[in-house]
C-alpha cells in the first residue's frame, strides 16, 4: 500500500516542490494551505508522514505538530518542519513538541529530496 503524506504550506511554490519530490517516490500526497486545513486532513486520513511549514495563517506549524503529537498512537509519525526561522528559535518555546526533522527555507530541492528519502527509508524500516 502506498504511503500517504500530508504537505502543509501556505506558499504554493514550496508546497508544489515538496509534493513533486514525494510523488516521484510513489508517495500519495494530500496538500493543505494552512494549519487548520492540515489538522482537518490529519483527523480524517491515516497519514504516514507530515511535512509542514512553520509560519502559516490560522494555525502555525508548531501548533499542528503539537496537535498531532497529542492525538495518541497516530501522533508518532515522522514530521518535517520547514521554516526560514532557525530551529533553535522555534523550539525555544516548545522543545517537547518539536519535529523529527527540520529544513531551512528556502530549501534547495536536492536537499529536500535527500531529507525526504531518508525519512521514507526510516518509515520503510518500521513497517
Amino acid at each position: 500500500m502506498p504511503l500517504l503524506a500530508l504537505v502543509c504550506d501556505d506558499d504554493t511554490t514550496s508546497r508544489a516542490q515538496v509534493t513533486d519530490i514525494l510523488r516521484s517516490q510513489d508517495v500519495t500526497v494530500i496538500e493543505a494551505s494552512d494549519g487548520q486545513e492540515a489538522l482537518a486532513v490529519f483527523m480524517k486520513e491515516k497519514v504516514d508522514l507530515v511535512v509542514t511549514d512553520f509560519l502559516m495563517p490560522k494555525v502555525d506549524g508548531l501548533q499542528v505538530i503539537r496537535n498531532i503529537r497529542l492525538s495518541g498512537e497516530r501522533g508518532n509519525i515522522p514530521i518535517v518542519l520547514m521554516s526560514a526561522i532557525s530551529k533553535s528559535q522555534i523550539l525555544a518555546s516548545q522543545p517537547e513538541w518539536g519535529p523529527d526533522h527540520y529544513i531551512n527555507k528556502p530549501f534547495k530541492p536536492k536537499k529536500m529530496a535527500k531529507l525526504l528519502n531518508q525519512v521514507l527509508s526510516e518509515i520503510g524500516q518500521k513497517e
